[in-house]
């Protein structure tokens, strides 16, 4: 059985990181091996939470797993607390990621036009470093802009149009030229109301769109990051693992609106694991 090293914290309630990722990564046929960089009690969208920062003792815990010998096919990482952790995770990255080893990374650090206020230049650029890595990368449109330098006023001019594609593609050179293989755009907004997927890399640029339900729901990033990886990780096609993400996510997302659940509870995607 194929093996991934899931690098994120983990939340009690409040389905997002590895909570929303292990279940998606196991049904799809992969084990799912956790690295948590903290464990809360729930997600911090809430007004409490209880959070233990595990940086000072991930270190050890990747010595057992050295010591065990062991090996995983890919690597996924999500959100990065501080510049430790990109200290510990690049190191990580070093020493087992291998020839074949598929590394995706979740940037998590933006949205809707800005970085997060516990985001730091250091550790953003720290962010970047690590992605620069990547096999695949999985920003949402603000941090594509933070990734390529680009202005995210011009991309809020582009929205809703054809003109968009054009823009990240131009914008992607830089990421593509690094190294990195696929990036895929999340929720970029595209024609007819709908939020599209863009999928970047040297043949071109790729779009799986999906109905835009609105409002903003707790751990979808890192579902779609999770199915992404476990499909490439089981060899499917990068527009093919998109594809399947984006449809599991839309059936969810939907069932979540009907139901009217509270966006920080995250969504209701367990009835449709079987998609996957």
């Amino acid at each position: 059985m194929k093996k991934t090293a899931v690098i994120n914290d983990i939340s009690g309630f409040g389905k997002c990181s590895m909570t929303a990722a292990i279940p998606v990564i196991s049904v799809m046929g992969i084990q799912a091996c956790p690295l948590p960089t903290a464990v809360l009690s729930n997600q911090t969208g809430y007004p409490e939470y209880f959070c233990d920062d595990f940086s000072d003792r991930m270190e050890d815990y990747i010595a057992m797993w050295r010591k065990l010998g062991l090996s995983f096919d890919s690597i996924l990482t999500g959100y990065i607390a501080n510049e430790k952790q990109i200290e510990i995770i690049n190191g990580f990255c070093k020493e087992f990621k291998k020839k074949n080893t598929l590394l995706v990374v979740d940037p998590v650090m933006a949205d809707n036009g800005s970085v997060y206020a516990t985001h730091s230049k250091k550790l953003c650029d720290g962010v970047k470093s690590l992605a620069m890595q990547a096999d695949i990368i999985t920003p949402n449109l603000t941090e594509f802009c933070v990734l390529t330098g680009c202005d995210y006023k011009e991309a809020e001019k582009n929205a809703y149009k054809e003109s968009m594609k054009d823009f990240l593609q131009r914008n992607a050179k830089n990421l593509i030229d690094g190294g990195i293989k696929h990036i895929v755009v999340t929720s970029v907004p595209c024609i007819e109301g709908k939020i599209s997927n863009c999928i970047i890399d040297k043949d071109g640029i790729r779009t799986v769109s999906s109905q835009d339900f609105g409002g903003s729901y707790s751990g979808t990033g890192d579902l779609f990051s999770a199915a992404v990886c476990a499909g490439v990780t089981k060899g499917e096609d990068i527009f093919d693992a998109v594809s399947k993400a984006v449809r599991f996510l839309e059936c969810s997302v939907k069932a979540t609106v009907m139901e009217g659940t509270n966006p920080n509870d995250g969504i209701c995607f367990e009835p449709f694991l079987k998609l996957l």
